[in-house]
């Protein structure tokens, strides 16, 4: 039984297969718009603006920056750049809101010859960013969305950083901006 079920699928899908690559001359500009529209529509929904990340597979959204102080008491050595985000899991698998921070964003900051690529500091550990760092590394479920924090080491607290946002690891660059430390 299963191998006529089997057989009936294969024929089912050969038969589409050949009906789709009937000789048809318009098919083939058509293909070609149908194709032109939808990287076209692909590339408006992906982008980065007003402090919102969105890729196919996830909305992030940007919710504060601060500049905290450095203090040993709170692991923390250097002065750091603590950023708040939600990240909302758009694609059918679970996701972690660090992942698609640290695959997306990336922090920079200009000194008199260089420019210098931040490190990820210690998560702070202060009191009032609880609610962001519970759920930081949990899998976030399809459809949910899950608050977050990162931090980032500083040596200069006066310069600003410039935040890029890129579609994935080695994705296309969708936007910047300018975080004023003072």
């Amino acid at each position: 039984m299963k191998k006529i079920l089997l057989s009936l699928g294969l024929l089912t899908v050969c038969g589409l297969t050949l009906a789709a690559c009937s000789d048809n001359s318009n098919s083939a500009d058509s293909k070609k718009a149908d194709s032109t529209a939808t990287s076209k529509k692909k590339s408006e929904d992906v982008y980065f603006k007003d402090d919102t990340l969105k890729i196919d597979m996830a909305t992030l959204k940007i919710l504060s920056t601060e500049v905290l102080p450095a203090d040993e008491s709170l692991f923390r050595e250097k002065p750091q750049l603590a950023i708040t985000y939600e990240v909302t899991n758009d694609s059918q698998e679970p996701i972690s809101a660090s992942t698609v921070w640290i695959a997306c964003m990336g922090l920079t900051q200009e000194a008199q010859d260089t420019i210098n690529k931040l490190n990820v500091g210690m998560t702070p550990q202060d009191e009032k960013f609880t609610e962001y760092t519970e759920h930081q590394l949990d899998d976030i479920k399809p459809g949910g969305t899950a608050k977050a924090i990162i931090s980032y080491d500083l040596d200069d607290t006066e310069t600003p950083v410039i935040l890029k946002a890129n579609q994935g690891m080695a994705g296309k660059e969708l936007g910047e901006k300018t975080i004023n430390l003072k």
